[in-house]
C-alpha cells in the first residue's frame, strides 16, 4: 500500500519580516507529532529553512526575519509519526516574500477630522520590492465597525500609486472607520483601516434670481448670484445688532469692496476648531503700516488675530500677558494702490501667511 503524504496548501505572498502559518492536508491513517518545513531559493537551490514544529496541528509556523524580502522559494513540508520516522514529502509549492506595503490614507488630519460631508478619500500606496496594485476595494464602516458599505472594486490607473474612493452622506460628528484593501499583481492582499469624524460647516445661502427674455433667441436667461454666509453679520458700531447687508460697491461683480468706516463683521462662525482654519481675502488700496484686518474669537473670549499691512509684507500679530507673537508672510513689494490675495492658514498657534499680487 502506497503511503499517503502531505499535501501542502497554497501560500500566499507574505512579509517575510514578519513571518507567516502555512498550511496543510494530511489524511494518513498514522498519528503524527510534527511536521518539518524545508524551503529553498528558487534562484539558487540552496536549502535556506529546514525546520520542525511540534504539535498535531497541520500547520507550520515560519518565524520573522528567517527569509529575504524580494526573492522567490519553494517550500516541502512532511509529518513526523509517533515511531520517529517520516512521511515522504509534500507537493512543492512556489511562493513570494514581499515587504509589507505602505497605505497612507490622506484627508484624515492628526486629529482624525475630515470637513465635508462628500469625501474623496486617498490612499497613497507604496511597495520596496515594486509591487503593483492590481486591485482596491474601500470599505466603510460605523464607530463599532460594523460594515455600512462596501464600495466597487478598482483598477488603478497610475501603477496603484494613488488610489480613490468618494464616500457621500457622512454624518457630522458621527465616528466611522474608512478601510482600503490591495491585492497585488502576485496576490499580496494588504489593508489599512483609520477612524475619522466628519465636522464640517452648514452654510446659510442669500441668492438673487434674476431673469431676463431674449427676444432674438426665444429663451429666457436666468442668472443667479449666491453669496455664502458662514456666520451672523452684525454692524461694527453695535455688535449686538444682526444685520445683513446688501450696500456694499463689487469689483467686476465679483470682490465686495469693503469701506473702512463699514467694516464686514461676522460673530458665531461655525468653523470647525478655533484653532485651525483657512481664510482667503482679497485686498486693495491698503495703505504701509495700517491694521487692515481683525479676526476675533466668539463672545471675545480668546485671542485676537490682527493683520498689519507694511511694504513688503503681511504680518499676524497676537498679544496675551504682555506678550506679542508674530508671524510673517512671504517678502514681496506691495504698493500701496496694489490687489493682492492674502492666504491665511492657523494650525494650533502657527499662522501662515502668503501673499500673491494680482
Amino acid at each position: 500500500m502506497a503511503e499517503v503524504t502531505p499535501s501542502l496548501l497554497k501560500i500566499d505572498p507574505f512579509d517575510a519580516d514578519l513571518g507567516a502559518s502555512v498550511y496543510y492536508t494530511f489524511t494518513g491513517s498514522k498519528a503524527t507529532v510534527e511536521n518539518n518545513l524545508r524551503i529553498t531559493d528558487k534562484s539558487t537551490g540552496l536549502a535556506v529553512y529546514d525546520f520542525s514544529y511540534s504539535g498535531t496541528e497541520k500547520v507550520h509556523h515560519i518565524p520573522p526575519a528567517e527569509l529575504v524580502n524580494g526573492k522567490t522559494y519553494i517550500a516541502k513540508i512532511r509529518v513526523k509519526y509517533l515511531d520517529e520516522t517520516y512521511s515522504p514529502y509534500s507537493n512543492e509549492v512556489e511562493f513570494l516574500a514581499l515587504k509589507r506595503p505602505v497605505l497612507d490614507i490622506e484627508n484624515i488630519d492628526g486629529g482624525g477630522y475630515v470637513y465635508n460631508s462628500d469625501i474623496t478619500f486617498i490612499a497613497r500606496y507604496t511597495q520596496d520590492n515594486g509591487e503593483v496594485v492590481k486591485t482596491y476595494r474601500f470599505h466603510l464602516y460605523d464607530e463599532q465597525e460594523d460594515l455600512i458599505q462596501s464600495y466597487p472594486l478598482r483598477y488603478p490607473t497610475d501603477a496603484g500609486v494613488v488610489l480613490e474612493e468618494t464616500v457621500k452622506g457622512l454624518e457630522k460628528n458621527k465616528g466611522y472607520f474608512i478601510e482600503c484593501v490591495v491585492v497585488t499583481e502576485n496576490g499580496f492582499v494588504w489593508s489599512q483601516k483609520e477612524r475619522f469624524i466628519p465636522i464640517y460647516l452648514v452654510p446659510s445661502i442669500h441668492g438673487v434670481v434674476q431673469t431676463a427674455n431674449v427676444e432674438d433667441d426665444g429663451f429666457v436667461q436666468v442668472t443667479a448670484n449666491l453669496k455664502q454666509l458662514l456666520g451672523s453679520q452684525v454692524r461694527a458700531t453695535n455688535t449686538a445688532d444682526l444685520y445683513v447687508s446688501d450696500n456694499y460697491e463689487y469689483e467686476d461683480q465679483d470682490w465686495v469692496i469693503i469701506p473702512s468706516d463699514n467694516p464686514l463683521i461676522y460673530k458665531n462662525l461655525g468653523m470647525n476648531r478655533a484653532s485651525d482654519f483657512v481664510v482667503k481675502v482679497w485686498c486693495k488700496n491698503i495703505p504701509d503700516a495700517s491694521m487692515f484686518l481683525e479676526l476675533s474669537p466668539k463672545d471675545e473670549t480668546g485671542i485676537p488675530i490682527y493683520f498689519w499691512k507694511y511694504s513688503d509684507r503681511i504680518m499676524a500679530v497676537k498679544h496675551f500677558n504682555g506678550l506679542a507673537s508674530r508671524h510673517r508672510s512671504n517678502i514681496i513689494e506691495i504698493p500701496d494702490d496694489a490687489e493682492f490675495m492674502l492666504y491665511v492658514r492657523a494650525i494650533e498657534h502657527r499662522i501662515d501667511l502668503e501673499v500673491k499680487l494680482l
